[in-house]
């Protein structure tokens, strides 16, 4: 009885342990997702949402490349990621330890703009959909490192297959979604053994500057910005890894706090590549 026991106290707390490094998988696709700020291609919800950056999130792969989705329905959030800028970066511990970033979008100076008085007019509606399209026209450009070809500032489009891009839906929901090839994260020699081992995504959120942001505090629907800037300073930021399996996405979320807006914000989540799905 006394070795039952023992051995079933074993196998929980051998159980417990794999539990908490267990990873979730990657969904497997058999098409290309086309990278352009639009989340037809995804599930939704997004499967994760995680607190701390008021991020949903899914991943996705192919048979050559790893694809990652975000979305953001907090306003505040938004403009805290189209001027502060983000990055992410993945880390594989393979038989060579493989970390690659991407900036996206890159920081840039914040230029308050004074919005006309009440929530539904039709002139505060037109001034917010012409910034976004500054925003999309401005920003083509993103900074990568760690990759096997192309490292430094290259094009959100460019012909390596590392893509980025930012959009809005009817709902204001902004959707970021980011593509990175395996030869260019692995290199051109990667095995299939390299595929099976875990990946870290870690993303961060840079915190806005409150220099750049004392003039107009109060103000939090502007989406004013010129060009990009170097990168923005800000507070410490602290890591807390809120990540669970998200519900529905709710576009009134509320954002903790506008101290948030002066606060870097990170996730990290660890996950497993799909192998191809056999009929």
């Amino acid at each position: 009885m006394l070795k039952i026991i023992i051995t079933a106290g074993y196998f929980f707390i051998v159980t417990a342990l794999w539990a908490q490094d267990d990873a979730p998988v990657s969904q497997w696709i058999n098409s290309p997702v086309k990278i352009d700020g639009n989340p037809a291609e995804w599930h939704k919800p997004l499967r994760f949402y995680d607190s701390n950056t008021k991020l949903f999130y899914a991943f996705a792969n192919d048979g050559k490349n790893l694809y990652i989705c975000f979305q953001a329905p907090d306003e505040m959030n938004q403009q805290k990621i189209m001027h502060a800028g983000m990055k992410i970066s993945l880390i594989s511990k393979t038989s060579d330890k493989h970390k690659v970033s991407v900036s996206f979008p890159l920081a840039q100076q914040y230029v308050p703009v004074k919005q006309p008085a009440g929530e539904d007019s039709t002139e505060k509606k037109f001034q917010k959909k012409n910034m976004k399209n500054n925003f999309l026209v401005q920003n083509t450009l993103m900074e990568v490192k760690g990759f096997a070809d192309r490292n430094g500032l290259i094009a959100t489009n460019d012909s390596s297959g590392i893509n980025t891009a930012i959009n809005w839906d009817e709902g204001n929901i902004l959707t970021y979604e980011i593509s990175v090839p395996f030869a260019e994260f692995y290199g051109t020699g990667y095995t299939s053994t390299d595929l099976t081992k875990y990946i870290t995504m870690d993303v961060e959120i840079n915190a806005v500057s409150r220099a750049n942001h004392a003039d107009n505090a109060g103000n939090a629907n502007s989406f004013g910005g010129r060009g990009r800037g170097g990168r923005m300073g800000g507070g410490q930021g602290h890591h807390r890894n809120n990540n669970t399996e998200a519900g529905q996405i709710d576009g009134s979320q509320p954002f903790s706090s506008r101290t948030a807006m002066f606060e870097k914000a990170e996730l990290k989540q660890k996950f497993i590549l799909a192998s191809a799905v056999k009929n």
